[in-house]
């Protein structure tokens, strides 16, 4: 009853936030873009809540659990990586167009077609996504707070509904970074008093290698009967991990809202080094699981976090751990419905119906919000029973791939027309379905192919196009590729040398340790990756004055919200320094008592 208590309190809390932040929503590019004034804090905690998911957290427990071991933290650590890359080379070029939408650049490139069809697919995919993350919360939370799963989907949606419906994006990043403290705070916990039941980590790998499991602490995995994720696994990810950090609107979307193009950089890559120790507190217990309920056919994959936290969370600090996953689900899910309403508004209704008023547009952005939301939640509630949870996930391995090569393209090479945009989407979405339906590929192979697929057609259609006649100009590619200054004219500064150097030391450092895995200590391996990731994260850090060029546009400047107390303590790196210090030595604490 008390874990339900906190779970709940929590629930209404944010709700009350979204309707308290609806006082500073006085346009439409507050409620889309938050006036284009988030700090690197707030962008980071925003980012980092969006990212960590109820499903990226259960699932990958459940696999660790399962067998996978270390190997779901490779597939996080490898995201962050290429979070830090995005944040050097896309975030600076997509947010110093102050374009909305991903795809509002994409016309300009290569026609209202191609605006249209990518923004339609992620308009469903993140109405889809946002129902799984419920049914996965659900089905997690129910047999611990004794809800129908039916009920805990319907009240965490509302709660996620109401302050989207209320503040847009203001609301959903300043939730988020609330969330990202709750996160932490409860996250840690789980991790302390479950490494304690099997005598530490130390312990935990010589129990497993007594029982043939040292598997478990092998990062890259050759291709054990049963076992996910292998290497090839690893590999689709960081793949997928391409359009998911570079090219996707409903994370992308967070950087456009930042005041500048550095601040929005800088956010981006501080999500990613924070994120990165996080992800222990939820695979590391899921491998303890394995040793503690080994021979238990009661336990599954999915349940373990739940097992574990019935088992050995006292009442009270359970309840901070479930209000951590339901500040997880609920974050992604803000964010999802949050970019959902701005591709319905901006890509389709503003499009064909301009010059309405701004509250006219924000009226239109609230019902998407709504209708989105309720699709969401029809999906999870139809999940429950029919188990199609996965449709989601093919749905994102069909289409990414081909829309994030149209959209490297545009940005990254002047040739590209929308001859190569529909060949590469055409080319690409069709081999996905042959390779699926017709060969019954595995998705590892099928993404691995796509890729390089999509580019081939992409480069020869783009080619004959101009062999036919002389390609047609745009304003907008002109202006990008014009006004962005050579790398040899930006200030390599003696902290950008460094930045640059150290992160391509930590990437060849990642690289010869991946291929010399065998020769590393156990379990000492798992905080070599941890460091030699973050070290690549830092290295980019400090690497942000040579990439990011400061932008002609004028930082924005102090806004309402801005001036307020919530800003004043969410968006102060001091507020994340103490968060993280409490929790730390919250987690010592438990783990020593």
């Amino acid at each position: 009853m008390i874990n339900a208590i906190v779970v709940f309190a929590y629930l209404i809390g944010v709700v009350l936030l979204g309707i308290y932040l609806s006082r500073y929503v006085r346009s439409e590019e507050d409620y889309f873009l938050a006036g284009r004034s988030l700090n690197k804090w707030i962008i980071a905690g925003s980012i980092m809540s969006t990212n960590v998911a109820a499903v990226y957290l259960v699932g990958p427990a459940g696999a660790a659990y399962a067998g996978g071991g270390v190997s779901a933290l490779l597939i996080a650590w490898t995201g962050n990586m290429i979070a830090a890359v995005s944040a050097l080379f896309f975030v600076p070029r997509l947010r110093r167009m102050r374009i909305t939408t991903i795809s509002e650049y994409l016309e300009e490139r290569y026609g209202v077609a191609l605006r249209l069809l990518p923004a339609a697919l992620w308009i469903l995919y993140y109405a889809l996504f946002a129902g799984v993350g419920m049914c996965t919360l659900a089905r997690v939370l129910a047999p611990v707070l004794h809800v129908s799963p039916a009920r805990l989907i319907l009240f965490v949606g509302l709660a996620v509904l109401i302050y989207c419906f209320s503040a847009g994006l203001i609301g959903a990043a300043f939730s988020s970074v609330i969330e990202a403290f709750i996160m932490i705070l409860g996250g840690l916990i789980l991790l302390p008093l479950v490494l304690k039941q099997v005598g530490g980590l130390g312990a935990l790998y010589n129990t497993l290698a007594m029982q043939g499991k040292e598997s478990y602490f092998v990062f890259w995995k050759a291709g054990d009967a049963g076992v996910w994720p292998t290497w090839k696994d690893v590999v689709m990810f960081i793949m997928l991990g391409l359009p998911y950090w570079c090219t996707s609107q409903y994370l992308i979307q967070r950087s456009f809202a930042g005041r500048s193009v550095r601040e929005a950089s800088r956010g981006l890559i501080l999500a990613a080094l924070m994120t990165g120790p996080l992800t222990l507190s939820y695979i590391i217990p899921g491998i303890c699981g394995s040793v503690l309920y080994a021979g238990n056919t009661a336990v599954n994959g999915d349940s373990v976090l739940a097992q574990l936290l019935n088992d050995f969370l006292p009442v009270g600090l359970g309840g901070l751990f479930l209000a951590a996953l339901v500040a997880a689900s609920n974050s992604t899910a803000s964010a999802l419905l949050s970019s959902l309403s701005t591709l319905a508004e901006h890509d389709f209704y503003r499009r064909f119906l301009p010059g309405r008023t701004s509250r006219h547009y924000m009226l239109v952005g609230r019902l998407a919000t709504l209708v989105g939301g309720l699709i969401g939640m029809a999906f999870a509630l139809r999940a429950l029973e029919s188990g199609i949870i996965k449709a989601a996930y093919d749905l994102m391995g069909f289409f990414e791939p081909p829309i994030f090569v149209m959209v490297a393209a545009a940005l990254f090479w002047k040739q590209a027309n929308s001859w190569g945009a529909i060949a590469a989407g055409v080319v690409g979405i069709g081999f996905n379905f042959w390779a699926r339906f017709g060969l019954g590929m595995g998705a590892a192979e099928q993404t691995l192919l796509c890729f390089p697929i999509s580019l081939a057609a992409m480069v020869v259609f783009s080619y004959l196009r101009q062999g036919m006649a002389a390609p047609v100009s745009r304003t907008t590619a002109k202006t990008l590729f014009d006004d962005m200054p050579p790398l040899s004219t930006l200030p390599f500064t003696p902290s950008a040398w460094l930045g640059a150097i150290w992160a391509i030391g930590s990437l060849w450092a990642f690289i010869i340790c991946s291929l010399c895995e065998k020769s590393l200590p156990k379990p000492a391996n798992v905080f070599i990756y941890l460091g030699l990731m973050m070290s690549f994260v830092l290295g980019c850090y400090l690497a942000v004055p040579a990439f990011v060029p400061e932008s002609a546009e004028a930082e924005a400047g102090p806004s309402d919200i801005s001036r307020s107390r919530l800003h004043r303590v969410v968006g102060s790196g001091w507020s994340w320094l103490i968060v993280y210090t409490f929790s730390i030595l919250l987690m010592v604490v438990l783990y020593v008592l």
